[in-house]
């Protein structure tokens, strides 16, 4: 990532590059991208994310080549800031698509959306719809078989999109991404994980209070309480132990 692509400084949380930028800014970047030749890509970072990242080197390496890295978990936000990074603020992929929704209705840009179970995304596409009117977007669920996939890239370049939103989970998605990247020519790649789930309405999003109270990811635990429960009541606090670790080497670091 060169600094004129992303003026804002990073901060490494856990081995893991986190991007100081506003929801604005990176709506403003994706923008910008939007009418560049050489695809960019975006990945949300949160404490699963900085987990996985650890344990899974390929997964780091994948993480480590996203031209923007930004913190989708007020966990990342308060590390960072703990490790003397001034993240501004956290900004959920469930939020972002909103505005860079509307924007690319505004100015015909066409979005896609790649991943889900079957009709999810094509819902999720629906409702960005009926809220911008004007929104160019296509959808495709995630299951593809792989005999498939070549006719999936030739679909997605020939629609003309200039965002994709990749929603296949991790490490699926980086890995995807990794393996097609040169193969697409839409300009800006997004990961997104469950994303569709909630813009389609499946899933219901949190209480305002708590997600201002940095307890999403409790609402999100409550709704899906098997897949979701090692994640949160395990993966949590392994974070914390990982990045006390750091906090610690940094602070011998700058005594010696």
């Amino acid at each position: 990532m060169s600094e004129a692509d992303v003026a804002a400084p990073r901060t490494i949380v856990v081995g893991v590059p986190v991007d100081r930028m506003r929801q604005d800014q990176i709506v403003e970047t994706v923008m910008t991208w939007t009418n560049a030749p050489h695809t960019r890509v975006a990945v949300g970072v949160n404490a699963a994310v900085c987990n996985l990242a650890a344990t899974d080197r390929v997964f780091h390496k994948n993480l480590l080549e996203a031209d923007l890295s930004y913190a989708d978990g007020r966990s990342v936000v308060w590390a960072a800031r703990l490790l003397g990074g001034e993240v501004p603020e956290r900004v959920a992929t469930t939020d972002l698509i909103h505005p860079l929704a509307s924007v690319s209705a505004l100015e015909g840009k066409k979005i896609f959306l790649y991943g889900g179970r079957p009709g999810v995304a094509e819902r999720a596409a629906a409702r960005l719809r009926d809220a911008q009117p004007d929104l160019l977007i296509e959808a495709r669920d995630g299951y593809i078989p792989s005999d498939q996939m070549d006719k999936l890239i030739a679909d997605i370049n020939g629609s003309g999109a200039h965002i994709l939103f990749v929603g296949l989970g991790d490490p699926l998605q980086q890995d995807w991404v990794a393996r097609h990247r040169d193969l697409l020519s839409v300009p800006v790649i997004l990961t997104c994980g469950g994303l569709f789930d909630w813009v389609s309405g499946d899933n219901k999003r949190a209480p305002s209070w708590m997600i201002s109270s940095g307890l999403e990811w409790l609402w999100r635990l409550m709704i899906e309480p098997k897949r979701l429960g090692s994640r949160y009541l395990l993966g949590n606090p392994t974070f914390l132990y990982r990045l006390s670790k750091q906090v610690v080497s940094l602070r011998r670091g700058s005594a010696q």
